[in-house]
């Protein structure tokens, strides 16, 4: 017989979402860009990336899975993702968890 694996542990206080977007309505620019932290089915972390035209569905998706036990693992990523959004002036628009 072989032994039942034990469900996995989810952590959904540790989920987060952050978003933002670059409005430049003179130029025809309505963009977002998603970064997402989350658990997938068998409870290793995820690092979800969406962007794309505001209103829309995202044009891109990336998913990431992150090889560590602990989320915090994924700071120095968004940390990263922050810095460029400003740069290309993306303003945040969305903060959970």
């Amino acid at each position: 017989m072989n032994p039942v694996a034990s469900p996995p542990r989810y952590e959904l206080e540790r989920w987060w979402v952050r978003e933002w977007e670059k409005v430049l309505p003179e130029e025809g620019i309505f963009r977002f860009y998603r970064l997402a932290l989350e658990q997938n089915l068998w409870g290793e972390w995820e690092l979800t990336t969406s962007w794309g035209r505001i209103g829309r569905r995202p044009s891109r998706v990336l998913v990431r899975v992150l090889e560590v036990e602990d989320p915090a693992a994924a700071a120095p990523i968004l940390e990263n993702v922050e810095r460029v959004r400003r740069k290309r002036e993306y303003v945040p628009v969305q903060a959970t968890g």
